[in-house]
């Protein structure tokens, strides 16, 4: 046997190509299976779908690195994860703050009317703020 082969060791028999893929998999199955549910008219179905196989994947993504002997995800991920989100973050909080205030002060000045779903966007937007808020405190107390 040759040196050069990587030998998978994980309880389930399942390499980081292997866990990748079928993350993936799930996830392009599920929306396909939306997709396929609109076309069809039969919503129900494809929704269903969808959702079955999302829920799988993040099953999959969550459980297995605890179950691997391999290492699925390294420093250079994880690195590249952080600087992803943060920079999502970043995007979402300068447009949220750049036009926020500005909606409130239009509004208040009888300029707009904000309609219901804008507000819902609003307010799904503040507690993606203090979610982020409340996660960001956890992550920093416990380092």
């Amino acid at each position: 046997m040759s040196d050069t082969r990587q030998q998978v060791n994980t309880v389930l028999g399942i390499g980081r190509q292997t866990y990748e893929r079928s993350v993936w998999g799930l996830v392009v199955i599920g929306c396909l299976g939306l997709l396929a549910g609109i076309l069809l008219r039969e919503q129900l179905i494809g929704t269903a779908t969808y959702l079955v196989t999302v829920w799988a994947a993040m099953i999959v993504a969550v459980a297995v690195p605890y179950v691997s002997d391999t290492k699925l995800v390294d420093e250079r991920d994880e690195r590249l994860h952080n600087r992803a989100s943060g920079l999502l973050i970043g995007i979402a909080f300068m447009v949220g703050l750049g036009i926020v205030p500005a909606l409130y002060v239009l509004n208040a000045g009888n300029y707009i009317t904000i309609s219901p779903t804008v507000w819902g966007g609003i307010y799904l937007f503040s507690a993606f703020g203090l979610l982020y808020g409340v996660c960001y405190t956890i992550v920093s107390r416990r380092s």
